[in-house]
């Protein structure tokens, strides 16, 4: 399944378009990974073994790129690991990535919830970039799955995110509950937002252009 979601521009953010990963955004996300290197939100499919520390997110070179971006393939081909490239459509480059999981393992649109993480690049941040990747994907995954499949998302962020906390809620994320930290979910006690499917959506064949 290949898809692609476009976002008109916004005010003070560029157009959007996110798709899947492609061998050719390696470059460009190499270069913001040196930037700043992330601590959180792109990690590669659950089945990838990957080198160095057991909280590794984001490849560092260009063979760990390619093993990154296997993972994120996997994860289309299997339908439990569906991450999207978030590209500043003027300038065709990515600038930031959203996954979409089954919190409890498994296909995407299971009957399970979910479980929704982002990444913005670090000069693309402050133009609320991550609200509409992450609103645009939630209202993708819930048209496409159906409330049946896919009752409910999750987004998890540290306690200490500020900036976290407020996409969640401008993405439709409202906050649900504390939550202390519960390996191997999450390392740090933080906020647990809910997003809600309505219970008249259903399934969309094709969910979104391909």
């Amino acid at each position: 399944m290949t898809v692609v979601l476009d976002v008109a521009a916004g005010r003070g953010r560029p157009a959007l378009r996110l798709r899947p990963w492609l061998a050719a955004d390696m470059p460009d996300l190499l270069a913001a990974m040196a930037r700043e290197y992330p601590k959180h939100g792109l990690r590669s499919h659950p089945s990838v073994d990957l080198p160095g520390p057991r909280r590794w997110t984001g490849p560092r070179d260009a063979r760990e790129a390619a093993r990154w971006l296997a993972g994120q393939d996997r994860g289309w081909a299997l339908g439990d690991w569906l991450t999207f490239a978030v590209l500043d459509r003027a300038l065709d480059r990515p600038v930031g990535h959203v996954a979409l999981r089954n919190r409890d393992g498994g296909q995407v649109g299971g009957g399970e919830q979910g479980e929704i993480g982002y990444w913005t690049a670090a000069d693309a941040r402050g133009r609320g970039i991550a609200t509409a990747a992450v609103r645009t994907v939630t209202c993708w995954a819930f048209g496409c799955f159906g409330a049946q499949r896919l009752p409910r998302i999750m987004l998890v962020h540290h306690l200490d995110n500020l900036a976290s906390c407020r996409v969640a809620e401008k993405a439709g994320y409202p906050f649900d509950r504390l939550s202390p930290a519960s390996p191997p979910h999450w390392f740090d006690d933080g906020h647990i937002h809910l997003a809600e499917a309505k219970p008249s959506e259903s399934a969309a064949p094709g969910g979104a252009s391909a």
